[in-house]
């Protein structure tokens, strides 16, 4: 399985370097490759080089914020995804992404709004309840942590 996931990384590297590395979205997929396999640091590069191209790219921001997330750089995580919610205030990933991150850095209460706002967006995202446990649990809210979990596992089944 490893040396399939090897194989298939060095086929999306080498269809983005037969393309027009200029154009923004072949850094975009090139950092989307090498967030799947692990390599923060190449990603961040290349979704910084995509919006040194096209700065009006929400969904590169919140990538690079997975990123900077992944490596537990939660401060530029955050910076991230404010920029990606500035372009699409509608994105609810975003939303729990940025909550997730204001999680790990202790900041309940924005975490808990962050993902509510999510779930005003789309009420049927299964991650941002369990997210929110976790939050409510940090929090000490057994009763609103229990509610979400429930939410989260019905909408699983």
């Amino acid at each position: 399985m490893r040396s399939m996931k090897k194989a298939l990384f060095a086929v999306a590297v080498e269809s983005v370097f037969t393309n027009d590395n200029t154009d923004a979205a072949a850094y975009y997929k090139q950092g989307n490759a090498y967030a799947d396999q692990g390599d923060y640091d190449r990603a961040i590069a290349d979704y910084s080089e995509a919006l040194r191209l096209d700065s009006n790219l929400a969904g590169v921001y919140n990538n690079r914020g997975v990123a900077y997330y992944k490596k537990e750089d939660y401060d530029r995580a955050v910076a991230d995804y404010n920029e990606a919610l500035r372009l699409d205030p509608n994105d609810a990933l975003a939303y729990n992404n940025r909550g997730n991150a204001y999680r790990n850095k202790g900041d309940y209460d924005r975490a808990i709004a962050d993902y509510a706002q999510a779930l005003r967006l789309d009420p049927n995202l299964a991650a941002t309840y369990y997210n929110r446990v976790l939050a409510y649990d940090d929090q000490g809210e057994y009763t609103l942590a229990r509610a979400d979990w429930e939410k989260a596992l019905q909408l699983d089944s």
